[in-house]
């Protein structure tokens, strides 16, 4: 028997519907983000009626891994878990290899007994070479420096010449919190429709201010008074993270998405962020040039799944003739009903 094997079999692992109290192990790992907190399948059950499950190995009584999953079932893809839904990387935490690997082995188990069709496990570096998984998606990094002085200083020529412009349009930033989330959905839900994509609830972000508190920090860009970007942001020990955002590319040029970055990064700098997360995009798509044009360091995402026997990988690419089709129906739809609708579609998509 090796090591690994043997360190698998020394842990337990409970399995829980409640959210545990991790607040210690994650406060002591070096690995975790805002995205780890047990809250999220809360507000997932609140918004969306999903079930989340949580995961605790431990090692003599004392936590050495964890995992959060939330259940979801569509028509496209039938049931299945991730780990977790919308953000880029919350998977898999485990202080060593027996307890990821008694983790996954649970993992497989509650798979089975739930009958779901697929686990997805979302990291920035791969939880176990062994299983089947995806690379399409990237996320993008910028190291700050202690000021927005530094981060100006920081930035191309170029890039300080078309931030310049941008200042230069008849815009202005407000930044707050709860009370901004109407005119940030505003420009959000609309930035959706335009994509193709179906938005997430005004009531989820409220919960997330709600949550989350102080870690929140919402952005409104305004021409005349009315709001032409916006931004939804969370910051932790590891940094400043832009999970949502939009820009009306109509307005004040097409500037006002600049505008709100640089604003963004600049706030991050001051208040000490070590890194900004513009968060992911498909690789080679307008998003993922935009962010590189600030300097920021390309960072691939490895989503790895979990499969029955016979199983095969879904296909989620925003390529596929699936999501073609739609897609481009959605896009046609008054954006009135896609913030009617996009809540119900969302709650099952990953």
């Amino acid at each position: 028997m090796t090591d690994e094997r043997a360190g698998a079999r020394d842990c337990s692992v409970a399995v829980s519907t409640e959210p545990p109290d991790w607040s210690d192990y994650l406060a002591a790992s070096a690995q975790t983000t805002i995205y780890h907190d047990p809250r999220w399948g809360q507000i997932m059950a609140s918004a969306y009626g999903n079930r989340a499950y949580y995961l605790t190995a431990s090692r003599e009584g004392r936590a050495v891994g964890v995992l959060q999953l939330v259940a979801q079932k569509n028509l496209l893809f039938g049931s299945h878990l991730c780990s977790l839904p919308y953000f880029d990387a919350a998977g898999v935490v485990a202080d060593d290899e027996g307890a990821r690997r008694a983790l996954l082995g649970e993992t497989r188990a509650l798979m089975e007994r739930l009958g779901a069709e697929w686990v997805e496990l979302r990291h920035v570096s791969w939880c176990d070479p062994a299983l089947p998984g995806r690379t399409d998606k990237v996320t993008m990094w910028l190291d700050l420096p202690s000021s927005a002085e530094g981060a100006w200083n920081n930035l191309t020529t170029k890039m300080r010449t078309k931030v310049r412009k941008a200042q230069k349009a008849a815009v202005n930033l407000e930044q707050g919190h709860s009370e901004l989330v109407g005119d940030f959905y505003a420009i959000y839900a609309r930035t959706m429709r335009d994509l193709g994509s179906p938005p997430h609830g005004q009531r989820f972000f409220r919960l997330v201010c709600d949550t989350f508190g102080p870690a929140v920090r919402l952005f409104v860009v305004r021409s005349e008074g009315q709001p032409i970007a916006s931004a939804l942001a969370l910051m932790d020990r590891q940094g400043f993270h832009v999970p949502w955002s939009g820009s009306d590319h109509r307005a004040a040029g097409g500037s006002a998405n600049r505008f709100l970055f640089w604003s963004m990064i600049a706030y991050a700098s001051d208040a000490g962020a070590a890194r900004f997360d513009f968060g992911r995009s498909t690789w080679g798509s307008g998003t993922h040039e935009f962010k590189k044009e600030w300097g920021a360091e390309e960072v691939a995402l490895c989503w790895e799944y979990l499969l029955p026997s016979g199983g095969t990988v879904p296909d989620q690419r925003p390529d596929s003739p699936k999501y073609r089709l739609l897609s481009a129906m959605w896009r046609h739809l008054p954006v009135g009903i896609t913030r009617l609708i996009g809540p119900r579609i969302i709650a099952r998509l990953s």
